[in-house]
Parts: C-alpha cells; structure tokens; sequence
C-alpha cells in the first residue's frame, strides 16, 4: 500500500529507546542507583524537569484565546517574529547590519526550521554537509526532504576545528551541486559542547564566500543551545559582506532556551544581502508552512513575545537563564575534572548540555551493553558516547567517568 518513495522507511531512535530502558531500569533498580544521561532535557539535582519562573507564570496568564486559538498567520505573529529577531540579533538589527535584508517564518520547534531549510533548497539526491559528530535527526530529515548528506571531520588531531576537512569537502560539494546547504550547529555543538571561535567563524564564511563563486551556498546555523554559552558571539561581527547567493538561516527554538519542549515553537530567521533572496524565503517558506503544519502554537508564541518585548521580564528570564548555566558547569567541571585525573579522552567541550567520549569505530553496540550493565545509560554513537549532562544530577557524577573507563578500556 505504501507509495515507492515510504517503503524503506523505518525509524529507529536510540535516544529515545535507550531512554526508555532508563526508566525501566529506575522502576527495577530505584533512581538512586541508574544513571539516565539520554535525552537533550535540562533537570535540576532532584531529577525533576527544570523549569523558568518567569516562562511558567506567563503561560499560565494566558487567556482562553490564547491559549486555544490559531495564530494570526501561517507564518507566525508579528510580535513573535519581532521578538526572534531580537534574540536573535540584538538591538539596532538596521545599523549592526547594513545592506541586509531579514525576515522570519515561526515553525513548529528547530525540528521545523531545519525541515523548511532542507525542503525549499536541496535539489533531490544532493547532500546537505554535517560534521560527522552530529545531531542524527540531522540526516532523517534531509532524507526526508528528498536529499543525502556527506560529512566533514569535525576536529582534527589537536582537537582544533577541522577547517581543512570542511574546506575540502565545501569545496568538493560545490563543484558538483547547484545549491550547497551547510549545518553549523553552534554554539554548545550537540553532541560535543563545543563551540567556535570568532578567528574559526571568520574562516568559515572566507570559505563559503569563495565556494559562492561556484554555486549557492544556503548556510543553516542551528542555535538551539546558543543562551546556555553566556559568551556567544555576535552574529553582527560574523555575518557580514554576505554575497547575493549566500543565504544564511538560522534555526530558533524555545525548546531549550525557555525549557519548553513540548510547546514545538522555532523559526527560521534569513539574512540576504538581495531582497529577491528573502522573498524568495517568504513565499516558499509559507507554502510548506501551509502544506505541512499548517499553524504553529499560539500560546508559545504568545508566552515568548510576553517576555521578550518587555525589559524587566526579558531580564528576569536571563537571571534565570544564568542560574541553569552555572548549574550546567557545576556538573560539566566535575566530569571533565574527573576525566583529566584518570585519562579519559572527552572531545573539547565550552558548555552546553552535551560531552562526548570518543572511541573507535565497530565497538558502539558493546559499549552500549557493558554500559547498561552498570546502570549508566547514555546516547552511544558510531565513535562515541554522548552524556547528557543536563539531566544527571551533580551528586552522580563522582565516580562517573572512571566507569566509564573501566567499559571502553575492557572492550577496546
């Protein structure tokens, strides 16, 4: 029955099936005793769900129609779009970046805003390019969108980013593809932590700026962790001189920045330095709003506006936002402290909700298991494991990372 394009569809997601055998084994074992560092969720130390004062008394504010009903456009409403923006680039948009064109389209979460982003500008069969340590979903979607995918080595030997490796690969790309789209998740890169710097950022957009004069470069920054790094760039000293086919999108969500993940609210916001370019944006970007959600939350929308376009609410939610960082260092200093004194290799982490232990290829399923023996369960890639450190309470994490030692140095 199913057409020829869905017949090999199948999903397997090990976030959230490793995930589930966490609270199997909590049930079996008791919370005291399991480690469940899967999912992307920030909690507090008592293992519940963190949550913004200043997020949940706003939503619960809301009125009925707020609440119930749709939102004025396909493309989200006005306050909203404004009140990304500023997020997003701050204030004065029109002075930090002259001869840019912007605009934004609300979509149901960052999962939304890529979707979009890889619809409306990867030519069937072509690959969009991901670093090889990812987000997978990453390249669900793309396959989703009728697209592959390549990847670049993200470090290299010195656990620097790998400039070469993306150069090489940008440039193969474009000598190929009639439309070339980047991911750059950045900053508190998942599954790593890390995050780039302004002489590494530089040279990214020298490198896509020299690949524009081969083909069109569509530059998609998911930022979904970027207020969990207090020392994000800004997006003014980055994106600048930006050349007619080089569209950069950058992927907004509430998900993690305000804990609300189940609200499903995104953007994607376009910088263009051609105002055909963002028209271009607006029109395909409503059409597969309409053709595929159709409408995204209204009271997301509405709770995010609320805060943002009001000075004391706005600062109230950084206050809070400073606390949960500070949470997550608490946490991120003791693991890699730990990892330092017994040598346990971690891929270079600033911050965020995320460290990775590297290892080599063919072993991840062994991990997994000598993993889950000792009641630690954590999302395991094809080269590593990733813990989720916004969901371990601090008092587990002593003796964390010597356990997860003692796995790797029986298996490899």
């Amino acid at each position: 029955m199913l057409a020829k394009h869905s017949k090999n569809k199948k999903i397997s997601d090990k976030a959230f099936i490793t995930s589930g055998k966490a609270k199997l084994a909590i049930s079996k074992y008791g919370k005291e005793n399991v480690i469940n560092a899967t999912l992307g969720v920030l909690y507090n130390d008592l293992e519940e769900i963190y949550t913004f004062d200043i997020v949940d008394q706003e939503y619960r504010k809301l009125s009925s129609q707020d609440l119930y009903g749709y939102a004025s456009s396909i493309t989200g409403d006005e306050n909203f779009k404004t009140s990304v923006k500023k997020i997003v680039l701050g204030e004065n948009i029109e002075s930090n970046f002259p001869n840019i064109y912007t605009d934004v389209i609300s979509t149901p979460g960052g999962t939304g805003a890529i979707y979009n982003t890889f619809k409306n500008y990867i030519e069937y069969g072509d690959k969009v390019l991901l670093p090889n340590f990812m987000w997978s979903s990453y390249k669900l979607i793309s396959g989703e969108a009728g697209g592959g995918y390549d990847c670049y080595s993200l470090f290299d030997s010195k656990n620097n980013f790998n400039l070469l490796s993306f150069e090489k690969k940008v440039l193969e790309l474009s000598e190929i593809q009639k439309n070339l789209v980047i991911v750059i998740n950045d900053p508190c890169q998942n599954p790593t932590g890390y995050t780039l710097t302004e002489d590494e950022w530089e040279k990214i957009m020298d490198i896509l700026k020299r690949a524009c004069k081969k083909t069109n470069i569509v530059l998609l920054n998911d930022i979904a962790y970027r207020d969990f790094d207090n020392k994000a760039l800004e997006f003014k000293n980055i994106f600048k001189d930006i050349p007619e086919n080089l569209l950069i999108i950058i992927a907004f969500s509430i998900s993690k920045s305000f804990c609300s993940y189940g609200l499903r609210v995104g953007a994607q916001l376009a910088l263009s330095s051609s105002h055909r370019v963002i028209e271009q944006f607006r029109e395909a970007s409503a059409y597969t709003c309409r053709g595929i959600w159709s409408n995204v939350s209204r009271a997301g929308m509405q709770m995010l506006s609320n805060i943002i376009l009001n000075k004391n609410k706005y600062l109230e939610l950084k206050i809070e936002l400073d606390k949960s960082i500070k949470l997550l260092k608490r946490r991120s200093d003791i693991f890699i402290n730990e990892s330092k004194d017994i040598g346990l290799k971690i891929l270079p982490y600033k911050s965020g909700f995320f460290i990775t232990i590297p290892f080599k290829k063919g072993i991840d399923s062994k991990v997994s298991l000598e993993l889950e023996k000792k009641n630690i369960f954590a999302l395991v890639m094809e080269e590593g494991i990733r813990i989720a450190i916004c969901s371990i309470p601090s008092h587990k994490f002593k003796g964390l990372a010597s356990k997860i030692k003692e796995v790797l140095i029986e298996i490899e």
